[in-house]
């Protein structure tokens, strides 16, 4: 049975933002596609969507083997773009 997150990229990629800003992930840190799948129970093509739309945010930095690197953001740039998504929703 997948999680909730399965269907909801949106979730997910909120999810590493917020793990991001919390610092709960860190800067140079890698996230393997496969790792992240499996321990979050969510499909692995979810997974990789969700690594594209973080790496065209600047967060992360995709790499041959299903790897995405965490960039330096510092607080303000997370937050920064935190407003400009949220403004865009609304």
């Amino acid at each position: 049975m997948y999680s909730p997150l399965a269907n909801r990229l949106d979730l997910l990629v909120q999810r590493y933002r917020e793990a991001m800003l919390t610092k709960r992930i860190l800067p140079g840190q890698e996230l393997l596609l496969a790792d992240e799948a499996q321990a979050l129970n969510v499909p692995i093509a979810v997974v990789r969507a969700a690594f594209r739309q973080l790496a065209t945010m600047g967060l992360v930095e995709l790499q041959a083997g299903g790897r995405a690197v965490v960039n330096s953001n510092d607080i303000q740039s997370l937050a920064a773009l935190d407003f400009v998504l949220t403004r865009r929703r609304g």
